[in-house]
């Protein structure tokens, strides 16, 4: 099967890593594979570093309508010349010229959602998603319920398959990590060495970009309270360092120096070796009050072994299944945090068997073997469909 992804997108997120995700499965498992973005950005930047085979020169981002004539003809020479069977649209702006361009040729369209935008119910979209494509992923179950409830697809047409653990350079290390208590011990005790603490401190870890729907003010918020029921607990905050968190950054910075909490908080910046300190971390944290379509950072926490404290945004409380691999605060709240926190961390017996649920998780539900099987089953379905002649 030969599959064109198009993710025409500026940034390397978690809707792009998906797709460089699938496109690397893909190949692996003998399948042909493409990922069509736009030349000069930091996502083709990303993809060409992972040696992936990328398409720039077709503009399917174009959103000038008087020049969809001359892209959808590209397109349509780009399908001939790849032989594609499958074309799966990662972002709305180009979904409407491949929708054209594969229009009466055979070859499948799969609209692929992770984002947490409302969909809007009318009628260009109502045409795109429930006529001129034949199958629809979204990343989340909660996702794929307001896909069909806004544009009145029929159920069995639209699909969840969730973002997989990926495997990547350190995975292997971080493996081992996971599972044998005494590597995770030395590596602990070098990272709590590296960040000047005891290695018996009970380390929360947050991971992502610093912007205020990520939760870390609610966070630092909730750490006086927590220091009084956990004494022993430090936060360790890794992010990317892009230049536009560095205001919101500096002023958290601030905020933690004037409470005097600064010998309970480490700024970790853009760590390489993430994945190792999420596995030395006690329990991540995602407070974040908005988006999470697509959980890449739960995910990767119970790869490394680590249960997950999470407030009930977006597909959270599907992916992070309370009492399983972490918990679901009740609230998105400071004090509901706490609460959560406050009961994990001093409890050794349930952060292990947390854990266990983690890597359990990770390793079936969402694995990239699982992962990958659905998403053929679902391109399986949608060639079907496009083979079918249209009433």
């Amino acid at each position: 099967m030969n599959v064109l992804l198009s993710s025409c997108t500026h940034w390397w997120n978690a809707e792009a890593h998906y797709a460089a995700v699938l496109c690397a499965a893909l190949r692996d498992a003998g399948h042909g594979a493409w990922i069509l973005t736009q030349p000069g950005t930091r996502h083709a930047e990303e993809l060409a570093k992972r040696g992936l085979p990328l398409v720039t020169d077709v503009p399917a981002w174009e959103t000038n309508p008087l020049r969809w004539p001359r892209t959808v003809a590209a397109l349509r020479a780009l399908h001939a010349r790849l032989g594609i069977d499958v074309v799966d649209v990662f972002r709305s702006r180009e979904f409407l010229p491949h929708a054209l361009a594969v229009r009466g040729t055979g070859i499948a369209l799969v609209r692929t959602r992770g984002s947490a935008q409302p969909v809007r119910g009318h009628f260009v979209n109502r045409w795109l998603y429930g006529r001129a494509c034949q199958a629809v992923i979204a990343s989340a179950e909660v996702l794929r319920g307001e896909l069909v409830s806004a544009l009145e697809l029929p159920a069995e047409r639209v699909h969840t398959v969730y973002y997989p653990a990926e495997p990547e350079p350190a995975v292997d290390e971080v493996a081992v990590l996971a599972r044998d208590p005494e590597a995770r011990r030395i590596a602990r005790a070098t990272l709590f060495a590296e960040l000047r603490w005891p290695p018996e401190r009970k380390l929360v870890c947050i991971v992502g970009r610093v912007f205020p729907e990520k939760g870390h003010a609610l966070l630092l918020e909730a750490l006086p309270t927590l220091l009084r029921r956990v004494p022993d607990a430090v936060v360790a905050i890794a992010d990317k360092r892009y230049a536009d968190e560095a205001p919101y950054r500096e002023q958290l910075e601030r905020e933690v120096a004037a409470r005097g909490l600064t010998p309970h908080v480490r700024w970790l910046g853009f760590r390489p070796d993430i994945r190792r300190v999420m596995a030395c971390a006690d329990v991540g944290v995602i407070p974040s009050l908005s988006s999470e379509m697509n959980c890449r950072v739960a995910v990767e926490f119970f790869a490394a072994g680590t249960p997950v404290v999470a407030f009930p945004t977006g597909a959270l409380p599907e992916v992070v299944q309370e009492g399983v691999s972490g918990l679901i605060t009740g609230e998105r709240t400071a004090d509901s945090l706490v609460g959560s926190l406050a009961l994990l961390l001093p409890d050794e017996d349930l952060r292990r068997q947390l854990a266990l649920g983690a890597r359990d998780a990770a390793r079936h539900r969402f694995s990239r073997a699982t992962f990958l099987e659905r998403t053929l089953a679902v391109f399986d379905a949608a060639r079907q469909r496009a083979s079918l002649p249209r009433r």
